[in-house]
């Protein structure tokens, strides 16, 4: 899905199919079952590293016995529908189109998939800004009212610069934006031009922005702590490390799994 004008140019067409390659190995590995992942995984997925980064074993648990759907994800997926709202959805081709186009391009929930080392990744970001087919900014709105972005919001956002990269892009000068927005913000279909507005108005950089009802985290992409984190997660998935419970006591308090989860 994206929003912005077509441009068209012959450059992309060697990454689109770099992607549409992995996308049927992808296929054929779920298709013969052949992996070494954990839980039968054919990929790693951004959201599942970020939650690692919260606590491994419920991540575990999830895989386990199933996801438990709380009230208040229910609410936020509710609330990322309602930023998709604008947007307009098109074939694979037109959107690396007009990612090389002249005009810039907002990419949301584009199906990022990359290899890192021997394993694939993959995640939608809710947005990612384009420029003269570079992405410049990766956005990723959470609603909490405790207004602060946490380490796996950080970690999931880093997850999505390595994919850009590793999918031909060239990421020096991206930035991402972590927006934690208050719940009563999420039918507000404006969230997003405030969002940006104060980005245009301060500048890209590494900064924290507060705008109403909302933080905006802007931070540098860094490749290096990004790789370190992408690096500790896969360990799990690979079988070399057993899952690591969070030594917040008040995290298991509130957890879904507390009665089925046993640390170890």
């Amino acid at each position: 899905m994206i929003r912005g004008n077509m441009a068209a140019s012959p450059r992309w067409k060697n990454q689109l199919e770099n992607y549409e390659s992995l996308l049927k190995k992808l296929n054929e590995k779920r298709n013969k079952g052949e992996t070494e992942l954990r839980f039968s995984r054919s990929i790693i997925i951004a959201s599942d590293i970020a939650e690692q980064y919260f606590c491994e074993k419920k991540v575990e648990m999830q895989y386990i016995h199933g996801k438990v759907v709380m009230e208040a994800k229910t609410a936020g997926y509710e609330a990322h529908e309602k930023l998709l709202e604008t947007a307009v959805e098109v074939k694979k081709e037109e959107l690396w189109e007009r990612i090389y186009g002249k005009e810039p391009v907002f990419a949301l929930e584009w199906f990022l998939l990359a290899r890192f080392k021997d394993v694939l990744i993959a995640g939608k970001p809710d947005a990612v800004l384009f420029q003269d087919a570079r992405p410049l900014t990766v956005f990723e709105y959470k609603f909490s009212k405790s207004g602060i972005a946490y380490p796996g919001h950080h970690v999931q956002a880093r997850v999505y610069g390595v994919l850009l990269e590793n999918m031909g892009f060239d990421t020096n000068n991206l930035f991402y934006s972590i927006v934690v927005a208050d719940p009563k913000q999420r039918g507000d279909r404006n969230l997003q031009q405030k969002v940006m507005e104060a980005i245009d108005e301060n500048g890209l950089e590494e900064t924290t922005l507060s705008i109403e009802n909302a933080n905006i985290y802007c931070h540098k992409f860094n490749r290096e702590i990004a790789e370190k984190n992408l690096s500790w997660a896969i360990d799990y998935w690979k079988k070399i490390r057993d899952a690591l419970p969070t030594d917040n006591p008040n995290k298991c308090l509130k957890c879904e799994y507390q009665t089925k989860c046993k640390k170890s």
